[in-house]
């Protein structure tokens, strides 16, 4: 209990979110409550770990905990997987990793845990309406969102665009799709997402941590290397395809790039769609200011990662 308590001292600044040296309005922030939630749960899905993986069960129980202990010492440590076994099978799917990074915890089925909970119950309550879905994994990394999606809702009125900018991701994304057997529900699309179309753009890579590479210049990134990647506009590319839907459901990780992407989708937006959104607000918190002077309506924050929002044009 002692270590629980100052864990969550430690960690407080990081859910109570500043902008701009000033508080965010309150409900925007944990409450106590939420934070001791946040963390129970946390340990909890640490936990089970060996309930929810068939292989390798103990020793991915134990890189866990190595690499909570890592991040509670210093958030910006990175622990990688040196284990020879580059796949591995949890109750999510069937992921293949790059051994020496972190993608382990990545595609454990703790990661972000209570944020693919509430996805889940988000995209069953729309199906089981009747909605048509649409859902866009935008900076997926190994695509273990994409994975979980179409693993979860196989033959239903749901679809899956994936986008991922590196391209070792890529092809990783794809070995992941064939391997769960899920290539009828998930497209590919090979370059970032952004405000403007751009076949030069530079990105550096986190060349421990992949899913944590970034466009933005500057970054604490310690063991990086400058990359090439394309980028486009989401409107460019999906708008007449959204016709076919009811709700789409937008889920950005793109390491401070967030509202460029929300930019180059503003005809997808407008488009009196429902349009639901998951995005990381810990890495640049301005995004929670700009979506909610653009007339977004906050849904909540269920870790201290991500928080959701709902927007219908008039």
């Amino acid at each position: 209990m002692t270590i629980f308590l100052f864990y969550l001292y430690k960690h407080y600044d990081i859910l109570c979110i500043e902008l701009k040296g000033k508080r965010l309005k309150r409900k925007f922030q944990y409450s106590v409550l939420d934070i001791i939630t946040f963390y129970v749960s946390y340990f909890f899905y640490k936990l089970i770990i060996p309930f929810e993986v068939r292989k390798p069960r103990w020793k991915l129980w134990i890189y866990e905990w190595i690499y909570s202990l890592a991040k509670f010492i210093d958030y910006n440590n990175s622990v990688s997987w040196k284990h020879p076994i580059d796949t591995i099978w949890t109750k999510f799917g069937i992921f293949k990793i790059r051994i020496n990074t972190s993608d382990a915890a990545n595609v454990s089925p703790a990661f972000e845990r209570r944020d693919q909970n509430y996805l889940i119950q988000l995209i069953s309550r729309l199906i089981s309406s009747g909605k048509r879905v649409l859902f866009l994994d935008i900076g997926a990394d190994l695509g273990s969102y994409s994975v979980l999606v179409a693993n979860k809702f196989k033959n239903k009125q749901i679809a899956i665009k994936t986008f991922e900018p590196i391209s070792e991701s890529c092809a990783l994304i794809e070995e992941n799709i064939k391997k769960n057997s899920i290539e009828d529900y998930v497209s590919i699309y090979p370059f970032a997402l952004a405000n403007e179309n751009n076949d030069n753009s530079t990105m550096e890579l986190n060349c421990d941590t992949p899913g944590s590479s970034t466009m933005k210049k500057g970054s604490e990134i310690k063991v990086k290397k400058q990359i090439h990647i394309k980028t486009k506009k989401l409107d460019d590319i999906l708008y007449k395809e959204t016709g076919d839907f009811d709700s789409i459901i937008f889920k950005i990780d793109v390491e401070g790039m967030e509202k460029e992407v929300i930019l180059g989708s503003q005809k997808i937006i407008e488009s009196k769609k429902e349009i639901y959104l998951m995005v990381e607000d810990f890495i640049d918190p301005e995004i929670i200011d700009y979506l909610h002077k653009s007339k977004w309506d906050f849904i909540r924050k269920v870790t201290s990662y991500n928080s959701w929002w709902f927007f219908k044009a008039q």
